[in-house]
């Protein structure tokens, strides 16, 4: 075996490790993340997960005017500084049944965005998107995938959502964020 592929061979293996290691750590999207996220106060250090009753305490989405269903992942990781700098209050969930009970508890919430491609599941965004639409038909919905040919985003795309193409880019966040959020 030349060294060539054993470098791919290698790095193949290494690539198969990480994606088992993510579909284990379910930690980074537990309720504390997604309140820490969402219930911004004017001390951006400020730490959600050390106060006890806090964690207790149903997670206030009030000032939440984005949500966003993704599994964690280099699509969240470069996404989120980028809404950020923006001062945008949202929540990320990847749990459909949480994300349609904040959307339909915060009528102030009118904008969704689901992450279409792996390691978000596909399905759940369709789902997701039905769902939402069913129970709020006013509300906006826009997903993201870098092949918007898969039958999941045409069929969503047919009835009323919103592409941003993937990789997502810092002027398509701040096209995006202007002209829905007035920021």
């Amino acid at each position: 075996m030349s060294s060539e592929n054993r470098n791919i061979n290698d790095l193949i293996a290494l690539i198969e490790r990480n994606k088992v290691a993510a579909q284990g750590d379910k930690t980074w999207y537990n309720t504390s993340e997604v309140r820490g996220r969402a219930a911004k106060e004017d001390d951006p250090d400020a730490d959600y997960d050390d106060d006890d009753e806090e964690e207790e305490a149903e997670p206030d989405y009030s000032d939440v005017r984005l949500l966003i269903f993704a599994t964690p992942g280099p699509f969240t990781e470069s996404l989120f500084p980028m809404i950020d700098q923006h001062e945008l209050v949202y929540a990320v969930t990847d749990i459909p049944e949480e994300i349609i009970d904040i959307a339909m508890s915060n009528m102030q919430i009118r904008h969704v965005l689901i992450d279409m491609d792996k390691p978000s599941d596909p399905t759940k965004g369709v789902n997701i998107f039905s769902d939402l639409k069913t129970l709020n038909p006013k509300i906006q919905i826009f997903y993201c995938t870098r092949n918007p040919s898969t039958i999941e985003a045409r069929s969503i795309q047919t009835k009323g959502a919103k592409l941003i193409q993937k990789p997502v880019l810092r002027k398509t966040v701040d096209k995006f964020i202007t002209e829905n959020f007035n920021l």
